[in-house]
Parts: C-alpha cells; sequence; structure tokens
C-alpha cells in the first residue's frame, strides 16, 4: 500500500497538476503570501544584549532573587564635561538637566551634584566653591559622580524594573540633542540598556541596507550567468516570497529582528539564489532538447526536485540542530532559517514550475551556455568595438575556468599522494588550533572602535567610572546582621578594599559608604567624621538619619529590609564574559580565605548571566555540530545504502569547519553567538553539493566502471554549478562584512572563508576518496518507481521472470511452427507444461500482491534440486541453443532432496543460467566458440550443492563484493534493475542457503549454492 500511495502523491503526478492548472497555484502561493503580508506590521526591531542569556540557569535565578531584595541594577549614566562644573552657569545646567530626566518616565530616581547638594545644604545657603570644599573628603562621589579635576560629572539614572528602556533613552537622547542650553557642554548617555538600545537602532540600519545589496549583486551574477529574465526574475521572486512567508512568520510569532535573526534574509537570499541557479541551468539545458514549453518545464523539475529537496533537507539538518541552544537568539535563528528554506523549496517546486508554464519557451541555441551567453553581449551595449572586448574576456575568463577544472581533475588522479599529504598537515595543524578556541559574548566589542556606543562606553571610565555594574551580595544569614554590630559594617569597608583592586573595577559603592557620608553630615562635614561608626548605638542612628536624608530607596539599593544582605555596587568598564568570569571567580576565592564562614557570598548581575550563558554556548555548539553530523550521515546511508559512502562524505563536510575553528583558535576570534553558527550552517550547505556530486559520479561510474573516466566527467559536468553556487553563496555572506557589528562582519568573513573551503573538499577530497569506493544509489531505487506502477521492485521482478519464461516458450512454439517440420510430442508437451507451471507462478504473486503482502512469500516442501534444474533448462535450453551457446548437465541422481519449494528453486536458477549467458555474450558477441554453461549437482557433507560456472566476461575485481546488492547493476540504463542475484540470494538464505561466487576478469564466473539436506531438517 505504501508504493502504491507513494505513487500516488509523487512529485511527477503533482508537477502534471500544476502544468495544467498553473494559474491555480500562482493563485493559492499568492493567497498564502498575502496571509503572511499582512502581517508583516507587526514586525518590530529589538535586538538586546538580553537576548544572548540562558533564562533556566542558576545565575539568572539568582540575579531575579537579586532583583526582588535590592531592585534593578539597570542604570544609564549621563555624563556631562565643561570646563568647571562648579561654574555656576555650568551647575545651574546639570541640575536643569537633572531635574528634566528625573521626570521621565520608568527612572526611579537621579543620583547627581545638584540632588546631593540639595540633600546635604538644607537651607539653601552654601555657593558652589563651599560645595566643592564639602564634596573633597568624600571618598563616594569621587570618579562616581565627579571627576578629579572637576571637569566632568555623571547623573546616574536608577531604572524602575518594569521601565521601558527604550522610551527612557529616547526621551535623554531628545533632552541632549534639543536643548540648545547644553550647546556648549559634552553630553551622552551609556549603560548597558544604551548598549542594548544601540544594537536594536544598528540592527535596523543593517537590514535596510544589506540585503538589497545582496539582492541586487546575486541578480546580476544570475544575469551575467544566464542573460535569461525568467531565470534572473522568478528567483528573485521566490526567493522575495520566502522572505515574506518568514517575516510574517516572525510577525505572527512576535519574534523580533534582531542582530542574529537579521542574518536570515542574507541566508535565505543567498541559498536560495543557489538553488535555483541549479534549477535554470537545467531549465536552459531542457529548453534545447523537449519539443514543447510544457515538456521543457516538466523534464527540469522532474529531474530536480528530489535533489533540491535532499539539498534543502540536509541545509535544515543543519539549521534544525541548533533548536537544542538554550539561547534564544539562536533558537529564533534556527526556526526561522528552517521555516524559510522550507518555504523556498515550496515555493520554487510550484510557483516556478507554474509560471514558467505560461512563460514563452527560452530560444536557446548552440551546443553550449558560452554559446549562448556570448550572443547576447549586445544587452549590454551597441558599440561592436565593444562588444567584441566582451566577448574577449568572457572567453578568456571560459577557457581559464575550464582549465582551473582540468587541474582540478589531474589533482584527483595524479597527485594523490601530495594533496592527502597536505590535507593531512592542514587538518593536524588547525585541529590543534580547536583546542586555544575561547568562548566569549562582548556586548561593547560588537561595535566597531568608531560608533558613538562604543567610544562611550570607553570614555567615561578614563575621567569617572564604568557603566557595567556588578553587584557582590554579602548575606550574614540573620536578621539585623548589619544592624546590631558596627564590625559587621566595617565588613562591607573591608571587602570593598579588595575589590576596588581588581582590574576592570573602577569605583565600589555601598552602604558603608552612605553610612560615612550621613555620619559627615551629621557632624557638620567635619572630615575626621567621614567614617563608620564605632558604637552601636550610632549605628542605629545613623541608619535613621540615612533615611531621612536620603530616602528609603537609597537604603533599599544597599540593604535588605531585615538588614541580613547588603549589597556592594561594582562600577566597572568589563564588558567580557570571561573578565566577567574572571573577577567572580578572584572575588569567591578571596572572601573563602579572609572572611568568617559564617557569610554567604555571591557575584551577580547581568554580566554574570551572559557569561555563564557564553560558556553553555561551548557545550551546545558541540551538542548542534554532533547532531547535525548524525543527521547527515543518516540521510547520506539512506541515499547510497553505504555507511562507507556516509563516512566518507562527511570528511570534505568537516574539513572546512575544522580549519575555520582552527584558525579561530590560533588567531583568537572568540566563538561569539554569531560565529558559533558557522558550523551547522556550513555542514548543511556543503552536504548540498556533495550530494550532487555524488550522484553524478554514481551514474557516470554505472556506464563502464571507469572511475577515472567517471571522475572526469563528473567534475566537468558538476564542477561548474558547485562553483558558482559556493561563490553566489559566498557573495551572499560576504555582504556581511560591511555590517555595523564586529562579530556579524567576522561571522561573514568566516563564511566566506568555509564556503571557499567547502569548494574545495567537494572538488578535491571529495573526488579522490571516490576512487576508493563504488555507490549504489537511491536514485536507482526511486527512479525505478514511476515504472512499477506502484509495485515493490523485488516483487516486480518475481513478476517478471515467470513472465520471461512463458515469452521465451512461446517464442520456442512459433519457431517451430515456422520449421513446418515434425514438432516431437515430447519436446512439446514439456514446453507447454512448462508455460502452464509458469502462468501458476505469475497467477500466486498476482494473489499475493493483491493480498498486499510485503515480502515475497517462500513456502517450504520436499524439493529435489535436479528436477529443479532439468525444469529450467526445458525452456532456457532452447534460448542457449539459439544465442550459440553450449549447456552440459552433470547431475548427481543420489542426491536427496532439501526442503525448499520446487518453483523458487527454478527461479534461483533461472536467474544464475541468465547471468551466465549475459555474461557469455557481453565477452564477445561474435564469437562462436568456448560458449559454454556447466551445471554440476552433488552432496558435500549434510549439504546439497548446485554449481552453475560458464566461460563469460567474468566479475570486475572491485565490484565483486557488491554482486548481491539490490539495484547494483553493470548494465546500461533500462537494460537491468539490478535485482536478479539479490532475490537469488533471499530465496538461498530463506531456505538456509547459502551462495558463494568465484570469478576471474576475462575468464568466467564459477556460483556455487549449497542447501541443508531434507533429511537432515
Amino acid at each position: 500500500m505504501s508504493h502504491l500511495l507513494l505513487n500516488y502523491f509523487s512529485y511527477s503526478r503533482l508537477l502534471k497538476a500544476m502544468l495544467r492548472r498553473p494559474l491555480a497555484v500562482i493563485a493559492i502561493i499568492a493567497a498564502i503570501t498575502l496571509f503572511f503580508a499582512l502581517n508583516l506590521p507587526r514586525l518590530y526591531f529589538s535586538s538586546s544584549v538580553y537576548d544572548f542569556a540562558i533564562k533556566d540557569i542558576p545565575e539568572t535565578a539568582r540575579y531575579d532573587d537579586f532583583k526582588k531584595i535590592f531592585g534593578s541594577d539597570e542604570i544609564i549614566r549621563v555624563v556631562v564635561k565643561g570646563e568647571n562644573i562648579f561654574d555656576p552657569a555650568t551647575f545651574q545646567k546639570i541640575e536643569q538637566l537633572a531635574l528634566a530626566v528625573s521626570e521621565i518616565k520608568g527612572v526611579r530616581r537621579v543620583i547627581s551634584l545638584p540632588d546631593i547638594k540639595k540633600s546635604v545644604d538644607i537651607g539653601g545657603n552654601w555657593d558652589l566653591q563651599k560645595f566643592a570644599e564639602i564634596l573633597k573628603p568624600v571618598a563616594l562621589f569621587r570618579r562616581n559622580i565627579i571627576s578629579e579635576d572637576h571637569k566632568s560629572t555623571a547623573l546616574t539614572l536608577l531604572l524602575k524594573n518594569d521601565a521601558d528602556e527604550k522610551a527612557v533613552i529616547h526621551e535623554v537622547s531628545r533632552l541632549i540633542n534639543d536643548s540648545e542650553w547644553l550647546k556648549d557642554l559634552t553630553v551622552y548617555q551609556i549603560g548597558m540598556p544604551v548598549v542594548s538600545q544601540s544594537l536594536a537602532e544598528f540592527t535596523e540600519k543593517d537590514f535596510f541596507r544589506l540585503p538589497p545589496i545582496t539582492f541586487l549583486l546575486i541578480a546580476m551574477m544570475l544575469f551575467l550567468l544566464f542573460r535569461n529574465l525568467p531565470c534572473v526574475l522568478l528567483p528573485i521572486l521566490c526567493v522575495s516570497l520566502s522572505l515574506i512567508w518568514t517575516f510574517g512568520l516572525m510577525a505572527l510569532l512576535g519574534i523580533p529582528l534582531s542582530m542574529l535573526t537579521m542574518v536570515v534574509p542574507i541566508f535565505l537570499i543567498a541559498v536560495g539564489m543557489a538553488y535555483c541557479l541549479y534549477i535554470c541551468a537545467e531549465y536552459l539545458r531542457q529548453a534545447r532538447r523537449a519539443e514543447s514549453r510544457i515538456d521543457t518545464v516538466f523534464s527540469t523539475f522532474s529531474e530536480m526536485a528530489l535533489p533540491t529537496a535532499l539539498a534543502v533537507f540536509t541545509t535544515v539538518a543543519g539549521l534544525g540542530s541548533l533548536l537544542i541552544n538554550r539561547i534564544t537568539a539562536i533558537h529564533d535563528f534556527a526556526l526561522l532559517g528552517c521555516f524559510g528554506i522550507m518555504s523556498m523549496l515550496i515555493i520554487a517546486l510550484t510557483l516556478f514550475p507554474s509560471v514558467l508554464a505560461i512563460l514563452r519557451r527560452p530560444a536557446v541555441t548552440g551546443n553550449s551556455y558560452s554559446s549562448f551567453l556570448i550572443s547576447h553581449f549586445s544587452i549590454l551595449t551597441s558599440s561592436p568595438a565593444l562588444q567584441k572586448k566582451l566577448r574577449q574576456i568572457y572567453s578568456s575568463l571560459l577557457t581559464s575556468h575550464f582549465s582551473f577544472l582540468n587541474i582540478i581533475i589531474e589533482l584527483n588522479l595524479k597527485y594523490q599522494h601530495i594533496t592527502f599529504p597536505i590535507i593531512g598537515i592542514l587538518v593536524i595543524f588547525f585541529g590543534i588550533g580547536i583546542f586555544r578556541l575561547q568562548a566569549e559574548t562582548n556586548p561593547v566589542d560588537y561595535f566597531k572602535k568608531d560608533t558613538p556606543v562604543s567610544r562611550h562606553f570607553h570614555d567615561i571610565y578614563h575621567d569617572l567610572s564604568g557603566s557595567f555594574p556588578v553587584n557582590v551580595v554579602m548575606d550574614g544569614a540573620t536578621e539585623d546582621y548589619f544592624y546590631r554590630d558596627p564590625e559587621h559594617i566595617r565588613q562591607i569597608a573591608r571587602i570593598q578594599e579588595f575589590l576596588e583592586t581588581l582590574p576592570g573595577v573602577d569605583k565600589t559603592v555601598s552602604f558603608a559608604d552612605y553610612m560615612k557620608l550621613v555620619n559627615y553630615a551629621l557632624n557638620r562635614f567635619d572630615p575626621k567624621f567621614y567614617a563608620l561608626p564605632e558604637e552601636s548605638f550610632e549605628v542605629r542612628m545613623l541608619i535613621n538619619n540615612y533615611k531621612t536624608m536620603l530616602g528609603e530607596d537609597m537604603l533599599s539599593q544597599f540593604m535588605s529590609p531585615d538588614f541580613s544582605k547588603a549589597n556592594i555596587l561594582l562600577l566597572t568598564h568589563i564588558s567580557s564574559s570571561r573578565d566577567f568570569l574572571g573577577i567572580q571567580e578572584k572575588i569567591l576565592g578571596h572572601v573563602r580565605k579572609n572572611f568568617p564562614k559564617n557569610l554567604v557570598w555571591d557575584v551577580t548581575g547581568f554580566g554574570m548571566v551572559i557569561s555563564a550563558s557564553s560558556e553553555i554556548l561551548v557545550s551546545g555548539q558541540i551538542k548542534s555540530f554532533s547532531l547535525t553530523l548524525t543527521l547527515i550521515f543518516a540521510i547520506m546511508f539512506l541515499l547510497f545504502l553505504s555507511s562507507k559512502v556516509g563516512l566518507i562524505a562527511m570528511l570534505p563536510a568537516t574539513f572546512p569547519i575544522i580549519i575555520v575553528f582552527g584558525l579561530m583558535g590560533w588567531t583568537g576570534i572568540r566563538l561569539s553567538v554569531a560565529t558559533s553558527l558557522i558550523a551547522s550552517i556550513a555542514v548543511g550547505l556543503a552536504i548540498d553539493d556533495i550530494i550532487h556530486y555524488l550522484v553524478r559520479y554514481s551514474r557516470e561510474f554505472k556506464k563502464d566502471l571507469d572511475k577515472d573516466r567517471a571522475l572526469r566527467d563528473t567534475v566537468t559536468g558538476v564542477g561548474s554549478p558547485i562553483i558558482f553556487t559556493s561563490l553566489t553563496i559566498s557573495m551572499g555572506f560576504f555582504i556581511l562584512i560591511f555590517s555595523h557589528f564586529s562579530p556579524t562582519a567576522i561571522f561573514g568573513f568566516l563564511m566566506v572563508v568555509t564556503m571557499l573551503l567547502a569548494l574545495a573538499g567537494d572538488l578535491i577530497i571529495l573526488p579522490s576518496l571516490m576512487l576508493h569506493v563504488e555507490l549504489v544509489s537511491a536514485w536507482d531505487i526511486l527512479r525505478l518507481m514511476p515504472t512499477l506502477g506502484g509495485v515493490s521492485a523485488g516483487i516486480a521482478h518475481e513478476l517478471n521472470q515467470p513472465l520471461t519464461v512463458i515469452k521465451m516458450g512461446s517464442d520456442i512454439l512459433k519457431m517451430m511452427i515456422l520449421m513446418e517440420g515434425d514438432i516431437p510430442k515430447e519436446q512439446l508437451a514439456q514446453v507447454v507444461d512448462e508455460i502452464g507451471i509458469q502462468t501458476e507462478r505469475a497467477s500466486e504473486m498476482i494473489g499475493r500482491l493483491s493480498a498486499l503482502e510485503g515480502k515475497p512469500h517462500f513456502a517450504k516442501e520436499k524439493s529435489d534440486i535436479n528436477k529443479a534444474v532439468r525444469d529450467t533448462l526445458a525452456i532456457a535450453g532452447h534460448q542457449l541453443k539459439l544465442d550459440n551457446i553450449g549447456m552440459n548437465f552433470f547431475p548427481d541422481e543420489s542426491l536427496p532432496p532439501v526442503l525448499a519449494h520446487n518453483n523458487r528453486l527454478a527461479q534461483l536458477i533461472f536467474n544464475l543460467i541468465n547471468n551466465a549467458a549475459e555474461a557469455i555474450k557481453e565477452k564477445n558477441p561474435a564469437e562462436k566458440e568456448n560458449r559454454l554453461i556447466a551445471i554440476r549437482t552433488f552432496q558435500e557433507g549434510n549439504r546439497a550443492a548446485v554449481v552453475i560456472s560458464d566461460t563469460g566476461i567474468g566479475i570486475p575485481a572491485p565490484i565483486k563484493d557488491r554482486i548481491f546488492e539490490p539495484f547494483f547493476t553493470t548494465k546500461e540504463r533500462g537494460k537491468g534493475k539490478g535485482l536478479g542475484l539479490s532475490i537469488s540470494n533471499e530465496i538461498a538464505r530463506s531456505y538456509g542457503g547459502r551462495i558463494a561466487v568465484q570469478s576471474e576478469e576475462g575468464k568466467g564466473t564459477v556460483v556455487s549454492v549449497t542447501f541443508p539436506l531434507y533429511e537432515r531438517q
């Protein structure tokens, strides 16, 4: 039943239906496209560093717990620079700015110099000079609020937990840009939210700049290759529709356009155009052969549907492996990439042929694409001289191209002893480099050095302190731990002294710092009182004044409500995940050695979440890559029915990955969220070309079993498409080099290198390896399906065998009648009986087929091998005489019976005799002598044996081990299905038999079949 369903729903049937009603197909695709297009207005941009965090890890849980106790640590720092911030006019502007930003929705509090002045100068009587003098002893404000030279100050905006960060940043930018009174000052904002918003803005710029350039360049390449309008416009149409479908799905699922998902359109354009390139090349080739427009389209897509589908499936296998990644941004990229490429497949196999069916067939003449292309240079210019020059340039390029392919062929055939050692050395060298590869997430390094966000990030910590916070939580584990004993507060100050020695840490701020400030203010700003309290009652008094002077929210930022936990804020210019993990390790190592064991410590913050996620990135990459290789090995095994071929296909596919990751290790390029995608994408794409090569090589090899010729013709035939598709995909990824984001640009560059290395693997490593293996491809099986009407190939061959015998019997009867002589009754009876027996066999098979039995039925009965041989010779012997082939039968008349089935034994023997006769005829059709088949039966221990020998062409040694494989044949296409020996072997094994083959090429073959004796059963 499955075969019947497969045939019914086969693409050929669907294609015929589509070509009969192309407008209906176009309407259906248009309706689907309209559905997705209506959702496009809901698409939005939102690229954020938070996309690179994994939610279900302990670091995220601890960070969430921290925010519940101390509130959000998200801060925006607004930096103001002037000649002297204590200049009255300048200070007034700062005060005006602080008031304006404090009124922005989502801002919880603003910490600024004017805010501090209001808190300590309650009467408002101080001049700015006195205020500056009072601030001198306060270490809390140095490099935090004010620079040492008094030329810079920072307004720290503390955001609410539910703040709309984008809106806050937009309002701050509007204030900075639109306020004329700030024009004589340098003002900018920086912080983790600002970095995230900049990611979104640059993503939007890249989206509207890079995909159109990619479209234009690849369209120009298609035009130069084909010079055929449908072959340029239709690929653009197919890719455009797949983009609409993909963007529509993004809108439906609420997935934003981010730094990673922005790569999806580039990927779809490059890969989709490459798939269409294969289709267009085949379309123009069929246009020179087919008799009509419909025939051209049908032949094209009948030939290209399966390879294109398999290419898409392997690419999806590569991308799909990324779905197990726990980073949301990578998961979204994989989902959209898989959907987009599958959309491309559906559109290419439905809309593409439907549109071609209503267009005029291209008027392609000549015997090659070169003649077609050269004849159309008039499109570019009307100048005869320039046309001549263009033809000369193109001819020169064409000559160079074929010279390059000839070099590739020679390298594979003659210089494997050189290329393999070189490749081996490269693999070893770069394989070592992989162990030097390190994962890192650095959101600041995403931006190029000359971008404002990068400049501001590095500028602020030169005079003030960094804008990326880290929080050290000190847990006393008991209520009022920091309320009762001043020594516990001094512990906070002690750890701060160590923290400020750490690289990348510019300033620390804690509850202890503000306690010093309150003590200083209560004691009339006497510098000796800028210190921590000595007694418990002083602690309680200062805390009460703390709440009054600074507010409850300033206390809750650094102390838990029950005074059991303290938060120490580190203002850092650390942005690298490795540096975050480095200071975490140093802090925890220090406190374990130097502080009481009852204290519990944690180092948290969004930087720690990103760092932990980055470390998981490596293990996720290994899992994804392993899954990709497993899936692709399974696909290759199913296609070529050989685990050896599956393993060989993996080598050229993994070669570029080893080289590129090794290159990253040796050159210090980090494994980032973007570069981690390379392996899964590249392997999927590399397998596409490997499939095209292997299928073509398999077909070429089976023509004459000449591996060298098969390699030459395969490289010549598919070398050009492989090169052009690789260059097309490389061109698409090359555009990413111009991205605003450094990781995206590096990803684009490395993908170009990967695709070029994959090209080397496809044209140098793979052909050389395939010289050492033969192929049986699933195409051989699938190609039979239309001719078998849904019947399994094994059943079809079984059914064909008795029908062949019946046909031979009828031919003999016709010949006897035409001879007009006396026909011996015994001979006539023998032929008629055999026809009757074979008719019964065919009837039994049809009955079994009607009952939908999946496998041949092997009934067992007491059987005589000698009788099976004689029955077979009764009908086959006459045909052998007509073919001038001698037959000798040497039976062992005392041979005991076996437990088998007479008809099955006869079928097995007929197959072997028929193969022997074919081998003799193939050796030398004109030869009249030394054409002999000998059959001998005898007992060998507890087994009965039948041996069939012939003087035919023999079996070549390289394929001897494969003669029992289903569908393996050395005959020309259409002259053999490659099932005779396979079914014979199945018959023998079903009765406990064994088949052994001995053969010498050019001299003949001996086939021995043995069965257990009946009385031994």
